[in-house]
């Protein structure tokens, strides 16, 4: 399980300080289920890196939920989804 945690400061100068604490399950994460697609379809890394114009290292970015460009995320969905509805 993930945890983000955010910490705000509200009411600057009255000392208050709050804190929330969200959670989020790895399944629920856009790109562990974009790597679950890729995966259930055969298609490797380097093939979807092909047909989306980006770099190999874009796909694990992704799918390991890390910062990349939207760009490079919408492509990548664009390419798994065509592939998604060709079956």
């Amino acid at each position: 399980m993930l945890a983000i945690l955010f910490h705000g400061l509200y009411g600057i100068g009255k000392g208050r300080i709050m804190t929330a604490v969200l959670t989020f399950t790895r399944e629920s994460l856009l790109g562990f289920k974009a790597r679950k697609l890729r995966m259930a379809e055969n298609i490797t890394q380097q093939e979807v890196a092909d047909k989306a114009g980006v770099p190999v290292e874009s796909i694990d970015l992704f799918e390991h939920n890390l910062p990349l460009p939207l760009d490079y995320k919408r492509r990548i969905l664009q390419i798994l989804w065509a592939i998604k509805i060709k079956r």
